[in-house]
């Protein structure tokens, strides 16, 4: 099994960006995109931290919510258009949902209007 060592969401994402064989300059907008948000998800405990002190200072509210419920979300899927979620399971945050994965190889497959399904296939295509 692999042991994994903790690390920033931004060093992870690094990790398998430079892992991946089959990411293409076409992808760099995606990727900066994603390294965005790996920024702002690393740096977001710090940010409800300070709120937290200004608040107790001013003996407010704090000026940012304590949790952030859709920069990992965002994230994951940002990761499953890249290709850098892993095919054979479904990421935690996602279970219950239904899975928009393309159909089976041999299959013919239902037209969809789905962009994240779309750009995967042409990612996957070359």
């Amino acid at each position: 099994m692999t042991q994994f060592e903790q690390q920033g969401v931004v060093e992870a994402l690094e990790r398998s960006i430079k892992n991946s064989k089959h990411l293409r300059a076409r992808h760099s907008a995606a990727i900066a995109a994603a390294r965005a948000l790996a920024r702002k998800i690393d740096a977001w405990d710090v940010i409800v931290e300070w709120a937290l002190d200004d608040a107790a200072q001013s003996k407010g509210r704090p000026a940012v919510p304590a949790n952030d419920n859709v920069s990992i979300a965002s994230f994951l899927k940002y990761l499953d258009a890249l290709g850098l979620m892993p095919e054979d399971e479904e990421p935690a945050a996602t279970r219950g949902r239904p899975a928009s994965r393309p159909p089976a190889a041999g299959s013919v497959p239902a037209p969809s209007s789905n962009k994240v399904l779309a750009f995967r296939k042409k990612a996957a295509s070359g």
